[in-house]
């Protein structure tokens, strides 16, 4: 189960905005995941079945969609092979100026701010050692989450690191979801 909330943007209602398909395999497009419907006769839906080449057909499937620019959630079911995208509310939710790791495992090391939402950050290299670390907001919140490589973060608390590797660093400030990925694993 696979669940990420940002910005998707569909400015104009154009065919080729606001339109994404999954992939399984960073830089390549095989195998991909989407809608049943064929690419050009998917409009976006807010929920329905998913499809994968070479998962469950060999054509490619058509593209989930969202139809405004906003923030949502989307929520990719493998097993089930099932997708739900809904509008999610982000105007409460703060907009963090800087953000960086820090703890027994790192140095502490800024984040790079997407240029695109403003509520993703992340790391594209850095070597972790086993301990722990925190994201550390530019108020001085300190966030951290009970499981290692992957979770959800609150204030408080601190992430195990149980693995020396070079990781890529990931988090969503908006929900407090968090992926650390070994990349010589």
């Amino acid at each position: 189960l696979y669940v990420y909330t940002a910005y998707f943007a569909n400015d104009t209602g154009a065919d080729g905005e606001g339109r994404w398909k999954v992939l399984e395999e960073r830089g390549l497009w095989q195998p991909q995941w989407g809608v049943t419907d064929n690419e050009g006769e998917d409009t976006p839906k807010e929920s329905g079945d998913i499809a994968g080449n070479p998962g469950t057909q060999s054509n490619d499937p058509g593209r989930f969609g969202v139809t405004s620019s906003g923030f949502y959630k989307f929520t990719f079911d493998v097993s089930g092979k099932k997708y739900t995208t809904t509008p999610y509310d982000a105007s409460g939710a703060p907009d963090f100026t800087s953000m960086s790791i820090q703890g027994s495992s790192t140095e502490t090391i800024a984040m790079t701010q997407s240029s695109f939402d403003s509520h993703i950050w992340n790391i594209t290299s850095t070597r972790l050692v086993p301990g722990d670390l925190q994201f550390l907001t530019n108020t001085g919140a300190a966030w951290g989450g009970s499981t290692e490589f992957s979770g959800v973060a609150t204030e408080g608390g601190t992430i195990p690191v149980v693995v020396e590797d070079d990781y890529e660093v990931w988090f969503n400030d908006l929900t407090g979801h968090y992926i650390m990925i070994p990349l010589n694993l």
